[in-house]
Order: structure tokens, then sequence, then C-alpha cells
């Protein structure tokens, strides 16, 4: 299968809530699993290492970082239609370096834990309270944590 990505753009940067360098905590594993590479933060990792013992942090690595909201007006986006925001732990990052962006996006899909995994890990409540204007449109899986879509309900 071939996939056609001729409207697709990868910029290697983290979003966050400042412009400059931090630290990027990526994930890897013993055994069957030493390629494991889903588990990566610029949070550092908490409640993971005991959840998960067998998912390492080895060694930060210094990435770039941006603010949403100083992106989106660079790339000269005024209105977004759909963020996947998967950032393991880092959505109130996000939201501080966004609230332009966000008060002009529709729907926001995000994990999200009611534990801290990752240092200052945010609820799925303390997520909704920093963005007053969104409500849970659904739970994935269906009523359970992991997995929640969002919509603006001032679009």
């Amino acid at each position: 299968m071939k996939l056609h990505l001729d409207k697709v753009r990868l910029f290697e940067i983290a979003i966050s809530n400042r412009n400059g360098r931090i630290d990027f905590h990526p994930s890897n594993a013993d055994g069957s699993a030493k390629e494991w590479d889903q588990s990566g933060s610029i949070r550092q990792p908490k409640n993971h290492l005991v959840e998960h013992d067998w998912v390492r942090f080895d060694r930060p690595i210094s990435v770039e970082t941006r603010r949403l909201d100083d992106w989106c007006s660079e790339a000269d986006l005024s209105r977004i239609d759909f963020i996947w925001m998967d950032v393991q732990g880092a959505e109130s990052d996000v939201i501080a370096g966004g609230r332009q962006t966000l008060s002009n996006t529709r729907f926001i899909y995000t994990e999200y834990s009611d534990h801290e995994l990752y240092e200052g890990q945010l609820s799925l409540q303390a997520i909704l309270d920093l963005l007053p204007s969104f409500e849970v449109v659904t739970c994935y899986p269906d009523g359970v944590e992991g997995n929640v879509l969002l919509r603006n309900t001032r679009l």
C-alpha cells in the first residue's frame, strides 16, 4: 500500500507553552518490546514508571519547541477544524501556548488520565477547566478513561 501525502508536511518540533528548546523524554523498553517508542513526552514520567514498568525513559533529548499560537500565526492558520493532541501528559503546556488557536478550533481529540502518569499531567476535568468553551462529545473506549473527543461550543 502506498500513501499519498502530497498535502502533508512534517515539522520536527514539540508544541509547548514556550518557544526554544526543551527536554523530550523518549521511551524504550526491554526484551521483545525494546523498540517501544510510543510514550515520549516533554513531561517527566511519574506513575508511568510503576504502571508500565517495562517501559523505560533512559535519556532525554533536546528538541525545538513552539507555542501553538505562534506556529499557527506563522503558518497563517486562523481556524482549525480538528486537533489530535496526543502529548502524553503535556496537555496544559499545549493549552497555555495555544489559547487563541484553541478558541478557533472546532474539535480536539486527546488522551487523558485521571492519575498522573507524567509529572503535572491533568485529569479530564482539569483539561475541561482550562477549556471552558469545550464539552465532551464522547470518550473512547465508551465511558472509560483513555481518549476523549471535545467540541468547542462557541463554534
